[in-house]
């Protein structure tokens, strides 16, 4: 297990919010980002604390027994996932906003941990840009272990992937690696909703690539070689 930054965490899972907002309490993405959600309050908070308690008592559904699934449950079920999916993002934002107050340079003393262990799971994209093997290899190398799995943008057989299901895979994917020096004009489209989405992203390109300006504010990578880009993608995950 890797140690975070607790309002790294949280801001992790308040951009997978928007993935969550179109699914179910039985789906297993949702079911994955509830279980995280609650563990990463309850290591940064006490238990006892507030935003574990309203997290905690967030039902997502107002009948569980599926044996009176019906047109009419299944609508009342669906209105009252909006409604406590809405409350989690209202704790999460509460919850951020907590820790940056106990940061301040008002407090003598931070009453929140500065760093927490959280293990990983879910998917990372992979954007269409990336078309070699090796390199693609390479960014595996760097997760491996850390219970996170690629998604890529584009088909492996080579044949193009849908860009709705390309944008579906960018909403409920933790964060994205993107390459703009790619010849391929749609990995800059599928950077661009990611940005449009407020993801986490990260840029690699090979040394002696000219960004654009108003591409340098970003967070990137730069490597000569394949084993310099798994060291600092490894670096960058902590």
């Amino acid at each position: 297990m890797a140690e975070r930054d607790p309002i790294d965490l949280i801001k992790n899972q308040l951009s997978r919010w928007e993935g969550m907002a179109d699914l179910h309490p039985d789906h297993e993405l949702f079911k994955q980002w509830q279980a995280e959600t609650r563990t990463i309050l309850e290591k940064v908070f006490n238990p006892k604390s507030t935003h574990v308690q309203n997290f905690m008592a967030l039902r997502f559904r107002e009948v569980s027994v599926k044996a009176f699934d019906s047109p009419e449950i299944n609508k009342i079920n669906s209105a009252r996932y909006k409604r406590d999916i809405e409350n989690a993002k209202n704790i999460l934002l509460s919850a951020i906003k907590e820790l940056t107050l106990d940061r301040t340079l008002f407090k003598k003393i931070q009453t929140t941990p500065k760093t927490v262990e959280i293990s990983l799971t879910g998917e990372y994209f992979i954007s269409t840009g990336i078309t070699d093997p090796e390199v693609r290899k390479a960014i595996e190398l760097a997760f491996e272990g850390s219970g996170l799995t690629s998604v890529y943008g584009g088909a492996l057989s080579g044949e193009g992937e849908p860009l709705n299901q390309r944008i579906d895979h960018i909403k409920r994917a933790r964060f994205g690696i993107y390459d703009p020096s790619s010849p391929n004009k749609e990995a800059l489209l599928e950077l661009g909703v990611a940005l449009g989405m407020g993801k986490k992203v990260t840029i690699i390109y090979q040394k002696g690539f000219r960004f654009p300006e108003m591409m340098r504010k970003f967070p990137k990578i730069e490597y000569e070689n394949l084993t310099e880009l798994t060291d600092q993608l490894k670096k960058k995950m902590g």
